[in-house]
């Protein structure tokens, strides 16, 4: 007679493999995976086969304090000339001491990397840990600070949302009061434009480390999404099928030998930017209350003029994020401003 134990064993045996399968994808981390590689000879064969990877980045220890250094001084290079001399300061200061990316481990992604086994992957999460100096020094007053952006070859579409001041709300604020505009001064116009740049810069590191990824593991064409984000859940990384067919189309030999090795982030283009601000934003959905709430839809402008569009799927649904770009792409007055390549 089985014991209760042996019983169970056999029946989680009787399921089929493409229930295992679902499993797999469900549990999806990258952690949880590999010890099931080891469970036994039929875990072995079918984990390769999962198609969801979700992959917790791990930082390297004693390297932040120079790249936050970096990052500060970078910002306050940009925040003081900025609008004294447009954009000549990019170059100066877009060229980091140490690389940003060097401050998590990426072995498991690297060309021999166990990130290998996973053939048939279409899905793949990576985790950046919180504090890594990405954004470190580059909120200039925002206790509020989140994008998302889409990319391809180049920047798609970038969506931000800020705020000067985000708490949960006590009691309802009037909604005439909540919806008044108002008017940026220049202080407050350089603040915003500092946090979009930051953020840009921060996405287009991730683009960079993406096409790393790729290059280096070039027996995953199945790739139909990537995701990468933070875990102070700060930023979303998104490339989709199509883009990421065109990412492929793009890196050349050339490229993943020579010219990757060096970069620290994706070239910026030049971009059209709307943004839209007001004092005070109440989001009753969520349970908050925003002052200095800003919201920016970026895009090049080689794609054209950017329209109110709440529906982007880029904006999603996770909330106070998506509640503030409806709530805010109402408000009538808007800024219209482009920002050069960098």
């Amino acid at each position: 007679m089985c014991s209760k134990e042996e019983e169970e064993t056999a029946h989680f045996d009787c399921l089929p493999d493409a229930i295992l399968l679902l499993i797999f994808n469900k549990l999806h981390h990258l952690k949880s995976l590999t010890v099931c590689l080891s469970v036994s000879k039929r875990f072995n064969v079918l984990v390769p086969f999962t198609d969801t990877v979700f992959i917790s980045i791990p930082p390297l220890k004693h390297s932040g304090s120079i790249s936050n250094s970096h990052v500060n001084t970078s910002l306050r290079l940009l925040f003081l000339n900025l609008f004294l001399k447009p954009l000549r300061c990019f170059r100066r200061i877009m060229a980091p001491p140490t690389s940003t990316t060097a401050l998590f481990d990426l072995s498991c992604c690297r060309q021999n990397g166990v990130l290998k086994i996973f053939k048939e992957m279409k899905s793949l999460h990576l985790e950046l840990p919180g504090d890594h100096g990405e954004l470190a020094g580059s909120s200039n007053g925002a206790s509020f600070l989140q994008w998302k952006a889409g990319f391809g070859t180049h920047l798609k579409t970038c969506v931000i949302v800020a705020a000067t001041s985000f708490q949960k709300s006590s009691k309802k604020e009037e909604r005439e009061e909540s919806m008044d505009e108002a008017v940026l001064n220049d202080g407050e116009l350089k603040s915003r434009v500092i946090w979009t740049i930051s953020c840009l810069i921060a996405a287009s590191t991730r683009h960079c480390l993406l096409k790393r990824i790729m290059a280096d593991n070039p027996n995953i064409p199945l790739l139909e999404r990537v995701v990468i984000s933070d875990a102070n859940k700060q930023g979303v990384f998104c490339v989709g099928k199509e883009e990421l067919v065109e990412m492929r189309n793009s890196m050349s030999l050339l490229q993943r030998e020579s010219s990757l090795s060096s970069m620290e982030r994706s070239p910026v283009p030049e971009l059209n930017m709307k943004l839209w601000y007001l004092p005070v934003l109440e989001l009753p959905e969520s349970g908050y209350v925003m002052k200095g709430a800003t919201l920016a839809f970026i895009k090049p402008v080689i794609d054209g003029m950017i329209e109110n569009d709440e529906g982007d799927p880029l904006v999603g649904n996770e909330k106070p994020f998506s509640e503030a770009v409806r709530e805010m792409i109402k408000v009538k007055k808007s800024y219209l401003m482009t920002v050069s390549s960098f």
